[in-house]
């Protein structure tokens, strides 16, 4: 595959603005009255965990910002490494965007963590697409194990706060695991993104982690609340993607980019 190394880097620098000034700016005008319009709600639930989860992200927004500045400079010294960087930064990055809205966009507050989403969603798509181009089936692939990666989280999250109205046994049980099963399918999609040949045994991993902590959470919430739980759609998701690993026609093709060449050729100048 062929890379263009300086659109590489203006997409790096970017990410690392975004990342390092946009995440901390984010958290500054955020997290204070996203825990004042719960502790409002009567939710003291809900503010204990926007007090601890928020800042975790934020943490990981900022080592990724500082892994967008580093693949900067990889690209700029056209390293091989550059576009890995890039990519394990753009993945940490997301998981950090898209849920820090969550909290603000449940009690109508405006999402400022969109500042950090909107972003590096452009360049996961300019990584992809442009500064190298990725086959599209692979994206695709890459979108839906990014959504279950973020879901699982979403679903650990969501555990703790049941844990900590009801402390029943069933979101002790699978509280964890979710967590496990969100870093697995992280690690399936860089992995996936860069051709590495252990992929499917992380894929097949995760999926059936994030189905035995997340059947039991959709089955128990559903039956209780009789309505479509939201613990659903990390297993439905994680359930896709195992047919998609485990079905032949699809498998094949998965194992062909997987087994396919890994060397790039750089274009030095124009990126």
């Amino acid at each position: 595959m062929k890379e263009r190394t300086k659109a590489g880097a203006i997409v790096s620098l970017v990410g690392a603005i975004v990342g390092i000034v946009g995440v901390f700016v984010a958290f500054m005008l955020a997290y204070e009255p996203m825990m004042a319009v719960e502790l409002e709600a009567g939710r003291l639930d809900e503010e204990l965990i926007v007090r601890y989860v928020i800042p975790f992200l934020s943490d990981i927004g900022l080592i990724a910002g500082v892994l967008w500045a580093v693949a900067v400079y990889g690209f700029l010294r056209k390293e091989h490494w550059a576009w890995t960087a890039a990519v394990i930064a753009n993945v940490i990055s997301l998981q950090t965007g898209f849920f820090a809205m969550i909290p603000a966009l449940s009690r109508g507050l405006f999402p400022v963590f969109l500042v950090v989403f909107l972003p590096n969603l452009v360049t996961y798509l300019l990584l992809l697409g442009y500064v190298r181009q990725v086959d599209k089936r692979i994206i695709a692939l890459s979108f839906l194990s990014g959504m279950t990666y973020v879901l699982a989280f979403m679903n650990g999250v969501a555990s703790t706060d049941k844990l900590i109205l009801s402390g029943r046994p069933l979101f002790v049980a699978v509280q964890r695991i979710n967590w496990v099963a969100s870093i697995a399918w992280g690690v399936f999609t860089v992995a996936l993104l860069t051709r590495k040949k252990w992929t499917m045994r992380v894929g097949l991993g995760a999926g059936l982690l994030t189905l035995t902590a997340g059947v039991p959470l959709a089955v128990a919430t559903t039956l209780e609340a009789g309505r479509f739980s939201m613990f659903s759609p990390a297993p439905m998701f994680a359930l896709l993607l195992l047919i998609i690993l485990l079905v032949p026609v699809t498998s094949k093709g998965v194992t062909r980019w997987l087994h396919g060449p890994t060397q790039t050729g750089q274009v030095a100048a124009g990126g």
